[in-house]
């Protein structure tokens, strides 16, 4: 069995708000899988040095995201794909897992929690859990009291930040420019 966790992470995320989009770092805590965060896992699986920008919904900034996400992952929300399968990293701009999601098969049973088949996915094609170039694809069990228990701590504390966020973000004011500035 593995042991679940969270660090502290930073990724590149474009703000969309500003007139021009810039890219800015945003904070957010990554899975963890026996210590090792799952970004490094991929990367590591995939032979490349540089961490993949995805992010988890575990992100301060979009807390409804991140309580959805860990209600999907406890196996008591709504799967992100029509399959079943659950996004574990998601879109570092705008959270789209049309634009590309590391997934998961979830299987709950009495003594532990599978993420079966973990690979990339989009919502417009199916996934086949088939080897890629890489090998096989990933599995990760957890023993089910440890997993519930850092998801359901995880999941009051989005829920009371959710609470405390407006739902909609503020409208930021443009300035205006003078006529002849332009």
């Amino acid at each position: 069995m593995h042991e679940l966790g969270t660090t502290a992470a930073v990724t590149r995320t474009v703000d969309l708000w500003e007139r021009r989009p810039a890219e800015r770092d945003s904070a957010f805590e990554d899975w963890t899988i026996d210590g090792v965060p799952l970004r490094r896992l991929v990367a590591d699986r995939w032979g490349v040095p540089d961490l993949p920008s995805e992010l988890t919904r575990l992100w301060p900034e979009a807390p409804r995201a991140a309580v959805a996400g860990l209600r999907a992952l406890l196996g008591d929300g709504t799967p992100d794909f029509g399959d079943g399968r659950v996004a574990l990293l998601v879109c570092a701009v705008d959270q789209d897992i049309n634009c590309r999601a590391l997934a998961a098969s979830l299987v709950i049973e009495i003594d532990a929690v599978h993420w079966r088949d973990v690979g990339w996915q989009v919502d417009f094609e199916e996934f086949v859990p088939a080897p890629d170039e890489y090998g096989p694809l990933s599995t990760y069990s957890f023993d089910r009291r440890q997993y519930e228990g850092l998801l359901g701590e995880l999941l009051r504390r989005y829920e009371a930040l959710a609470a405390a966020t407006p739902a909609e973000p503020p409208v930021r004011q443009r300035r205006r420019r003078a006529p002849w500035s332009r």
